[in-house]
């Protein structure tokens, strides 16, 4: 059991908030997937939410369907954190997270995010502020330090514990390092160590169950949080958590039960984001999608160019109806048997053209 204050849950995997991915619609995308843990949204501007900006209530919609969830919020004033984490409470939040880590040049300049690394004491403060203010848990998210020559994720991580804060996730890499190299798991056990009761979740190049086990073998941490692989594979947070709680090896979804996921996904944009943002999400993301599909640069080329959902729908009828539902990935010949049997004489005289 991952025990977060009052809070208990059983699956010891949590996706990371991602900005520009992590919405309502691929939260439940990711809960259609199997996902039973905590999720989270993308990371929030405190001050955007008291001030109503459209864009951070869109990204901070919220849904039955999605429990238990976590709401993230940056910034740098106390009284802004604290009256947002009021307004993420009332929203029926499962609990606060605070951004401590994004190395994002657009919030580290407004003295957000990992900026919140180089002065401990005063982010101590504020965090012991927003604790006080609200009555469901409060977590924070660290990166290990600025630099290599600046890593303060242990001491802050003390203190934060002794002011109240219930957990801490831990990103294996220094702000300076952005996304780069590797995560240090020798880091991240120094945090788990410095800690006395909460839990400390590691996150950074979680992409496998083997890559989960890795992690909490060598660091002790009490689980893990995943991000990037879940934008290609929303079903590895459940074979992670298989793999965790009762040793299962993964079982690869076939074909035909990813593209169920993609016309899910695309369905809830529309839904919650309307048609014009239903498109220009999934014209990106069918390329993450479809690395997991097989052969289907066809498939990917007609959603790429649709100008309409109905589109979207035919080429995935279209897909669907070609599929073997034993595939767990389109095999190479598949399109071209398939556009044998559509257009026989076309694909006839072009193989003949190019036959010795």
């Amino acid at each position: 059991m991952l025990q977060i204050g009052p809070f208990q849950t059983d699956c010891p995997v949590l996706l990371a908030p991602i900005a520009g991915y992590t919405d309502l619609p691929f939260r439940l995308v990711c809960r259609a997937a199997g996902h039973t843990g905590l999720t989270y949204t993308e990371l929030l501007h405190s001050r955007g939410i008291l001030e109503q900006n459209r864009d951070s209530l869109e990204i901070a919609r919220v849904s039955e369907d999605d429990q238990p969830f976590g709401v993230q919020l940056y910034g740098n004033d106390p009284d802004w954190f604290c009256q947002a984490a009021q307004w993420a409470q009332s929203q029926g939040a499962t609990l606060i997270d605070i951004n401590m880590g994004c190395p994002v040049d657009k919030v580290t300049k407004t003295n957000g995010g990992s900026m919140l690394l180089c002065d401990p004491d005063r982010t101590t403060r504020m965090a012991e502020a927003i604790v006080k203010s609200v009555s469901i848990p409060v977590t924070a998210k660290l990166r290990l330090g600025w630099s290599d020559c600046e890593l303060t994720a242990p001491r802050l991580a003390r203190q934060l514990e002794e002011v109240g804060i219930q957990l801490i996730t831990i990103h294996g890499r220094t702000t300076a390092q952005r996304f780069k190299g590797f995560a240090n798991l020798d880091g991240i056990a120094e945090v788990v160590a410095a800690v006395r009761q909460i839990p400390v979740i590691g996150n950074g190049d979680i992409d496998s169950p083997a890559a989960a086990v890795r992690m909490i073998e060598h660091t002790k941490c009490a689980g893990v949080m995943v991000a990037r692989a879940a934008i290609k594979r929303p079903w590895v947070l459940r074979e992670i958590h298989d793999r965790l709680t009762a040793g299962q090896s993964p079982v690869e979804p076939t074909v035909l039960e990813k593209i169920r996921l993609i016309r899910l996904h695309f369905d809830l944009m529309r839904r919650f984001r309307g048609d014009r943002l239903a498109m220009i999400v999934m014209r990106g993301r069918i390329a993450a999608y479809g690395t997991r599909l097989g052969h289907v640069k066809p498939f990917k080329e007609r959603v790429r160019l649709m100008t309409s959902p109905t589109e979207f729908d035919s080429a995935i009828d279209e897909l669907q109806q070609m599929l073997d539902p034993s595939w767990t990935t389109v095999p190479h010949w598949a399109f071209f048997e398939q556009a044998c049997a559509n257009h026989p004489d076309e694909v006839g005289a072009g193989a003949a053209a190019i036959s010795p």
